[in-house]
């Protein structure tokens, strides 16, 4: 084996033993994560320049969804994406190479492949700046759940490697499009309120009925994907520019219109992170989403009906401000 093929099992051995088991907090696996994202950056970008030489130009690599809000689970799939500053055939070239190393070292690593494709492999996520402008602006106007989906998808972006600025700058024609047309929320809004219940009409659990993980709650899409939609497409609305929804949440609490309405979900949103790490299914990426109701205490199970009921709270919030923003530019 050479030392190219070494260095990946390294930093895979460190990865099974670090991140892989179970961890302490979900701060901790975050910055196990980033770890492990950065390192077989460096390693691919080492590799890709012994045959293709360096980058032509400047670049940024960022990563999306649970990455990109710094929320990965145990196992988590890949959602990256490059944008480089030279809009030519012979950079566009050299990051496609690049950006296939890459899937293929984080695959390696433990790291499946999205299903949706969301990589730096597909020349949808590995663009030129020009041509990310061109890209987002195309997705604002579009009127598809697919372009809709994409571009909330991209609000999820963060910087790994790179200028941040200049994925900042993308995010910015969004602020810009939506200070002119704010319509485009309300679209946004339709795009990720249809939620899974979670919670029946006489307050009992709503799980999976066949499967693998029959009596077991879907975490992700009854609590976790709503509370993101919802804390997401807030600070759309407030500009800001931070990615996770923690860290969303704060931002939104110091301004005065907020503070009542979201700080009690700060401290729920915590709670889903500590109970799918807790419970959860660490042996699989699928497993990971399913949280097993038998093993919460009584108390515990209390809690997580009452946060299942403040995000349903906080979702008809949303769309209230969002109707506001409308109204208001009419």
């Amino acid at each position: 084996m050479d030392g190219f093929l070494e260095s990946y099992q390294l930093i895979k051995n460190w990865h099974d033993v670090n991140v892989l088991t179970h961890q302490i907090s979900t701060e901790q696996l975050h910055l196990s994560h980033e770890f492990v994202l950065k390192t077989v950056f460096e390693i691919t970008l080492k590799e890709m320049a012994k045959d293709y030489g360096p980058p032509p130009c400047d670049f940024s690599w960022f990563v999306m969804g649970s990455a990109g809000r710094c929320e990965q689970a145990v196992i988590s799939d890949q959602d990256h994406g490059i944008l480089y500053e030279e809009a030519s055939e012979s950079a566009a070239s050299y990051f496609s190479v690049f950006g296939k190393m890459l899937v293929s070292a984080l695959d390696y690593i433990g790291y499946p492949q999205c299903e949706g494709n969301v990589m730096s492999s597909n020349p949808l996520w590995c663009q030129s700046k020009r041509n990310w402008e061109i890209q987002i602006k195309k997705w604002i106007h579009d009127n598809t759940w697919e372009s809709l989906r994409y571009l909330l998808i991209f609000c999820d972006a963060r910087v790994v490697v790179g200028d941040e600025k200049k994925v900042l700058s993308l995010k910015n024609i969004i602020h810009q499009t939506i200070e002119k047309q704010p319509t485009v929320l309300m679209r946004l809004f339709e795009n990720t309120k249809h939620t899974v219940k979670g919670i029946g009409l006489f307050n009992q659990f709503l799980t999976v009925s066949s499967g693998p993980y029959t009596g077991h709650m879907d975490l992700k899409t009854t609590a976790i994907f709503p509370y993101v939609n919802a804390v997401r497409l807030l600070s759309i609305i407030e500009k800001i520019e931070t990615t996770s929804t923690l860290s969303r949440i704060e931002a939104l609490c110091m301004r005065d219109k907020y503070t009542k309405i979201i700080d009690t979900h700060h401290s729920n949103f915590k709670k889903l992170m500590h109970y799918r790490l807790l419970y959860g299914d660490t042996t699989n990426y699928e497993g990971g989403h399913y949280l097993n109701i038998k093993m919460l205490e009584r108390a515990e199970k209390l809690e997580m009906k009452q946060i299942l009921r403040d995000v349903e709270k906080l979702q008809r919030v949303t769309e209230v401000m969002v109707q506001g923003v409308i109204k208001n530019e009419r």
